[in-house]
């Protein structure tokens, strides 16, 4: 393709399906097809419009079941389109689903060469990219064996492998690779980055909004099967944060307020929760002397995240109402994938000095949380409660659900470890020649 020629027009993309109540439904819609319609329509996609140039990289953004599987399968051609039109330009590469195109029975080799004939290539092409695509893999003597022996993670190393080392114009990649161990995912995102950087159009679906703040230029957020945002990834990501589902019916204080006053908490609240990662359902009164609203998670730089580096920091912001004059100590607590709560830390163990709040304040507690903690996939809550006169003892006012996962990562095959283990605990290293040393350090 040429520079900055368009890669994928896409027009008004829709896809609907007929929904039937009975079976007996789909045989009366055959016979009597012309006097009423005995289906439901459920449109997965619709009003879809968007263009790819050659060397960008488009994210795709949404909840499950908001439409991004449908517009891939349909870009892909192996969903028909009920309304609208694709504008193709080029090879398309494709990973969807994690072992689609490869037979079980096959070994891994086989079924390289098996893709390569799907994708177009001859024997001959094959052979001159299979080295490479073995070495990207990194599956060893497994190639040899059948893939039905393979492990979730072997088999999309395999499935990546191939796609990329055939350079198409195009490539798309589902959240198959969630599948694959943090090193692997580094190495996948370096070859993307590679592939847009050398003219490859790059379309990405994931879950993880730093990804696609840091791969993509722009990005598309669907919900429930319509597009709510095109544009920047940073914004995109920033409109998928915003779009939170519960809504808080009564803002305001209990005690009276200027009409500014009124006016600016509603304005902050409104904006915390446009950026919070979990929003609490408020249509129902609740009886709780303390209840909290809304928590967001963000880096140093106040970009909403739940990813993170070892040794980065991130800051955890709850917005709270309390419905009482007494005390009310905030917990953060952190649970591994084991899940083993590794740390519960807030007000009390950091003993903040609380404000004097009165019945129907609202409060912000922040906590920053330096990432001393061995990469992985950590979950997260919050906790309001009182303290009582027993040390290290309470009572709970109000908790949130378990939310994440949280990332934190580390790329250990480039980078010194800032240790080893499951923690980072500070420690101090010296190391003295024996003549340095006098004679009363050397007895004690």
């Amino acid at each position: 393709m040429r520079k900055n020629q368009t890669a994928i027009a896409v027009s008004n993309l829709g896809k609907c399906y007929h929904i039937y109540d009975k079976p007996q439904d789909r045989l009366k819609q055959v016979i009597f097809r012309r006097k009423k319609p005995y289906y439901r329509e459920f449109w997965a996609l619709k009003g879809v419009s968007f263009t790819l140039r050659q060397g960008e990289a488009l994210g795709i953004i949404g909840r499950n079941g908001s439409g991004k599987s449908t517009l891939l399968q349909m870009l892909c051609k192996t969903l028909t389109p009920t309304t609208g039109q694709i504008i193709v330009n080029g090879s398309i590469a494709a990973l969807l689903e994690l072992g689609a195109g490869f037979n079980p029975e096959f070994t891994g080799r086989e079924n390289v060469y098996l893709n390569g004939a799907i994708l177009g290539f001859s024997h001959q092409e094959m052979e001159a990219r299979f080295d490479a695509i073995c070495a990207f893999a990194d599956i060893g003597n497994f190639i040899d064996q059948p893939v039905k022996t393979y492990s979730s993670g072997m088999f999309v190393r395999l499935a990546f492998a191939v796609q990329v080392e055939m350079n198409p114009d195009i490539l798309i990649i589902d959240e198959a690779l969630s599948v694959g161990d943090v090193f692997f995912q580094q190495k996948c995102i370096k070859r993307m980055q590679q592939l847009r950087d050398q003219g490859t159009s790059l379309i990405f679906v994931s879950h993880d909004m730093a990804t696609i703040r840091d791969l993509c230029d722009k990005a598309l957020y669907l919900k429930n099967g319509e597009l709510i945002f095109a544009g920047t990834s940073g914004e995109a990501v920033i409109k998928y944060f915003a779009d939170s589902q519960a809504k808080i019916e009564n803002p305001l204080e209990n005690r009276p307020k200027s009409p500014e006053q009124a006016s600016s908490h509603t304005q902050f609240i409104e904006q915390f929760k446009a950026s919070a990662c979990w929003v609490a359902d408020q249509s129902h009164p609740t009886q709780k002397e303390a209840e909290i609203i809304a928590i967001a998670v963000t880096d140093q730089q106040n970009f909403p995240t739940l990813q993170a580096q070892m040794t980065e920091t991130l800051k955890f912001r709850v917005l709270y109402r309390t419905h009482t004059n007494n005390p009310v100590h905030t917990t953060l607590m952190l649970r591994n994938r084991y899940n083993h709560i590794i740390n519960m830390s807030g007000s009390y163990t950091c003993e903040t000095t609380l404000p004097i709040l009165q019945m129907g304040d609202y409060a912000i507690f922040e906590i920053d949380m330096t990432c001393m903690i061995e990469a992985g996939l950590y979950t997260f809550s919050i906790n309001l409660g009182y303290t009582t006169d027993t040390p290290n003892q309470g009572c709970t006012l109000d908790e949130s659900p378990w939310l994440g996962p949280l990332t934190v990562t580390w790329d250990y095959e480039k980078n010194k470890a800032p240790w080893f283990g499951m923690f980072g605990i500070p420690v101090t290293t010296t190391v003295k020649p024996l003549e340095n040393i006098n004679v009363t350090e050397r007895i004690t």
